[in-house]
C-alpha cells in the first residue's frame, strides 16, 4: 500500500476515535460512570468529580484497530515479525484489562477504592513474567543491549522486565493526575519512539506507534482542560506497557529511563514525599506528591504544568533519540 493509502487509513481511524468518544461521553454521564475524587487531593479538584472516566478504552480501541488494519494492508510489502506483534498486544490489553477492572470497581463503589493494592500488583507481576517468556522466545537469550554493548543478565533479565513493566504502568498512572498531562507527554515519548522504528526499520513498531499516537490524540482532543473525559487506569496502565514493549521490541530496554524520566521523576516524588514525612515525623517536602500536585499547589495552572512537564519531556526524548540512533 502506498503512503497516502496508509494515511486514509490513519485518518479514518482517528475520525472513528472520535466518534466513539462522542458516543462514549454521554454514555457515561448517563449511568454516571463519573471519576471519583480523592479527598486528600487539591481541592481544586472536587469540581471535576463525576467527570467521565475509562477514555483509555477508546484510545486501546484506535489503536488495536489502526495498528491491526495497517499491518492488514502492508502484510505483503511490509516486514512482519509475529513475535513483535504479541509482545506489543499481549500487555497492551492486559494492563488495560487490569486497569478497566480498577476503574469498573471504584466507579460502582463510588469511592477512590478498586482493586486491593495487592491484587493489582500480583495481576500486574503475573503480565509482566508472561512478556518476559514472549521476549525470550523471541531472542532466544537474556542479552540486553548495554549502550550498544552486549549484556547478558541472565535469569536477572526476567527480573528487570518484570520491574520495568510493573514499575512504569505504576508510573504512568501516577502523572495521569491533571489535564492532559499524560496523554501530551506520552505523545511526545512515542513521537521519538515512532522515529527510532523507523530508523531501525522495524515496521511492526512503526504501526503500533502511529495507532496509539492516534489513540492518543483524539483523545487529547476530550482531555485538554478543561477535560471531558479521564482517560483512567485503563489507559495509563496500557500506555505505561505500551512505552516499555515498543523499546522491547526494538532492543532498546535500557532506554526506557530516559524517554520515561518523566514518569520516573514523578514516582520519585511521591517516595521523597513518603521517606522525608517519616524521616521527620510529620514534615512535608513537597506541598502534595506526585509533583504536579505540588505545583498546583504552588499556583500554577494545569495549562502551565502540563507545558512545563511537555518540555522537559521533548528534552529528553530528544536525547534518548540520539542515544539510540548513535550508541545503541
Amino acid at each position: 500500500m502506498s503512503i497516502w493509502g496508509s494515511l486514509a487509513i490513519i485518518i479514518v481511524g482517528s475520525l472513528y476515535g472520535v466518534v466513539l468518544f462522542r458516543v462514549l461521553i454521554p454514555f457515561l454521564k448517563r449511568f454516571k460512570y463519573g471519576q471519583a475524587i480523592r479527598l486528600e487531593g487539591p481541592k481544586s479538584h472536587f469540581s471535576k468529580k463525576g467527570t467521565p472516566t475509562m477514555g483509555g478504552i477508546v484510545i486501546i480501541i484506535v489503536t488495536i484497530f489502526l495498528f491491526l488494519t495497517l499491518i492488514l494492508f502492508n502484510f505483503h510489502t511490509a516486514i512482519i515479525d509475529i513475535r513483535d506483534i504479541l509482545i506489543l498486544i499481549v500487555p497492551f490489553l492486559a494492563f488495560g484489562l487490569i486497569g478497566f477492572i480498577d476503574d469498573y470497581l471504584i466507579i460502582i463503589k463510588k469511592s477512590n477504592e478498586g482493586l486491593k493494592p495487592h491484587v493489582k500488583f500480583m495481576a500486574q507481576l503475573v503480565v509482566s513474567a508472561l512478556c518476559y517468556f514472549l521476549v525470550l522466545d523471541k531472542r532466544g537469550t537474556n542479552e540486553i543491549n548495554f549502550f550498544g554493548s552486549t549484556l547478558d543478565l541472565k535469569y536477572f533479565y526476567g527480573i528487570f522486565i518484570i520491574i520495568a513493566f510493573t514499575g512504569f504502568t505504576n508510573a504512568t498512572n501516577l502523572t495521569d493526575g491533571i489535564d492532559g498531562l499524560l496523554g501530551g507527554s506520552s505523545i511526545i515519548v512515542f513521537v521519538g519512539i515512532l522515529m527510532l522504528s523507523i530508523i531501525k526499520k522495524n515496521t511492526t513498531v512503526t504501526y503500533f506507534a502511529i495507532g496509539l499516537l492516534a489513540g492518543l490524540i483524539t483523545f487529547l482532543c476530550f482531555n485538554l482542560p478543561k477535560a471531558m473525559i479521564f482517560m483512567g487506569d485503563v489507559g495509563s496502565l496500557a500506555i505505561g506497557s505500551a512505552l516499555f514493549s515498543m523499546l522491547l521490541c526494538l532492543n532498546l530496554d535500557v532506554l526506557i529511563f530516559i524517554f520515561g524520566f518523566i514518569y520516573l521523576l514523578e514516582t520519585l516524588s511521591v517516595m521523597l514525599q513518603v521517606w522525608f514525612y517519616k524521616k521527620t515525623k510529620g514534615k512535608r517536602l513537597f506541598k502534595m506528591s506526585p509533583l504536579h500536585h505540588h505545583l498546583e499547589l504552588s499556583g500554577l495552572k494545569d495549562m502551565q504544568i502540563d507545558v512545563i512537564f511537555w518540555l522537559l519531556t521533548g528534552l529528553v526524548t530528544i536525547i534518548a533519540c540520539i542515544l539510540g540512533v548513535k550508541v545503541f
